[in-house]
């Protein structure tokens, strides 16, 4: 988002957040990040740090089921620059409860 062709933790969190419909105006920021974590655990079906742009498509469409694809495919062109078809999930920080150092790129 910021182009560098990475999207960071909190970037992702900004970008998926906007299509969540948040039954409490006091949403729990923590609760939303480690749901975030486990959504992105969850498509990593391999467990190798990475999900395809296609699975990223599939978690933005269960957020937000009305989002045009011509949305959808803006939002992985900007993160997916180099066109590998993943989007890559690095712990340079294992923190508990932190987004600090992690990072998507693609």
């Amino acid at each position: 988002l910021d182009g560098s062709g990475e999207l960071e933790f909190e970037e992702f969190c900004i970008l998926a957040s906007k299509f969540l419909i948040e039954e409490e105006e006091d949403t729990n920021a923590e609760l939303l990040n480690s749901e975030l974590k486990e959504a992105f655990r969850f498509y990593d079906r391999e467990g190798n740090g990475y999900i395809t742009t296609e699975d990223f498509k599939e978690i933005l469409r269960e957020l937000d089921p009305e989002i045009p694809e011509s949305e959808l495919i803006g939002m992985v062109n900007e993160i997916d620059v180099d066109d590998s078809g993943t989007v890559d999930f690095e712990a340079r920080s294992l923190q508990d409860n932190s987004t600090h150092g992690r990072t998507f790129s693609s």
